[in-house]
């Protein structure tokens, strides 16, 4: 007898998270190909407690309360990983600007539909986070290929919407067809690993499907093209009210019913010395989705908060 829920998180790297200040997951830009590692190690219970409630934190919490294991998956993650993920491809992502970015997408696609039909075997609703620092800019070069205008979010601490902006008009210059392709395809030119393993999983699933995220799985809806109705989205409020993205617009450009997921007050209203981490990395991990998940469940807010703020060292 399946269960009613299962929770899957996607690891990536690319090779646009080394430009400076094109994604802030990390604390240097080398540094981000160990996030997606580090943070799962995080998640599945190891790793001292951060100062602040990050997005990892939001997600281990929510596992924890729930009682739900997550599942990762290597889809062209790079960095050292402590936990066990089934291999869907260890390439990572490289630059579209020089050529296509996914040599091997059709065949990740491939591999993450066999996982997504077996995991049909498991659970009725899957919920599918991600981890890929540079992936934003991976998705607003598929977003402006599948026609959507708006600004995607960012981790970064300072706005690299320019840069974004210039990246893609040079991948358009070097694959002048790219608005015509659709799919894998797509992927393979200008997305990462992660969306042709979310892609998969979505051609693969018999159920219903929460993407978990806000641009980049936007871009994912995008890519699928999915109108059966089993696909949604869920998101935290923090990236859902972010001003400096058009969130709300890409998501509705998509066509993709979004659940806004709130983080209690207290973690990112000041005093708080929990809120630095949630204020500008504002959705990751799944962690939109966890908490959508915790209280669809029917866990109260009190409990939540509990929780969320056993994952901080000074709650």
């Amino acid at each position: 007898m399946p269960t009613p829920h299962g929770f899957v998180v996607l690891l990536g790297s690319s090779r646009l998270s080394l430009i400076p200040g094109l994604s802030g997951a990390g604390r240097t830009p080398e540094d981000t190909w160990q996030t997606p590692g580090r943070d799962a190690a995080f998640v599945a219970g190891s790793g001292p407690l951060p100062p602040c409630l990050t997005v990892a934190g939001v997600t281990r919490a929510m596992c924890t309360l729930t009682g739900i294991t997550p599942l990762f998956f290597r889809a062209g993650y790079a960095g050292s990983l402590p936990v066990s993920a089934p291999m869907l491809s260890l390439t990572p992502a490289g630059d579209p600007r020089d050529g296509p970015s996914v040599p091997d997408a059709e065949e990740i696609v491939r591999r993450a539909a066999d996982a997504g039909a077996a995991l049909g075997e498991d659970c009725r609703t899957l919920w599918v986070g991600e981890c890929i620092p540079g992936g934003t800019t991976h998705a607003l070069c598929i977003l402006r290929a599948c026609g959507f205008k708006g600004r995607v979010s960012s981790s970064a601490d300072r706005d690299a919407a320019a840069e974004k902006e210039a990246l893609w008009e040079k991948v358009r210059t070097r694959c002048p067809d790219i608005c015509s392709l659709r799919g894998a395809a797509l992927v393979r030119e200008t997305g990462d690993p992660v969306m042709a393993a979310a892609l998969g999983l979505i051609q693969g699933f018999p159920g219903d499907i929460v993407l978990c995220g806000a641009t980049q799985m936007c871009a994912v809806a995008a890519l699928a093209d999915d109108n059966s109705g089993r696909i949604t989205c869920a998101m935290t409020d923090r990236v859902w009210q972010d001003e400096a993205a058009d969130v709300a617009v890409i998501a509705g450009q998509a066509n993709l019913p979004v659940t806004v997921s709130p983080v209690p007050a207290r973690f990112v209203q000041a005093p708080s010395p929990s809120r630095a981490c949630i204020r500008l990395v504002k959705e990751g991990f799944g962690a939109g989705g966890a908490l959508a998940l915790a209280r669809r469940r029917g866990y109260s807010e009190e409990e939540i908060a509990a929780a969320l703020a056993a994952t901080i060292r000074y709650p």
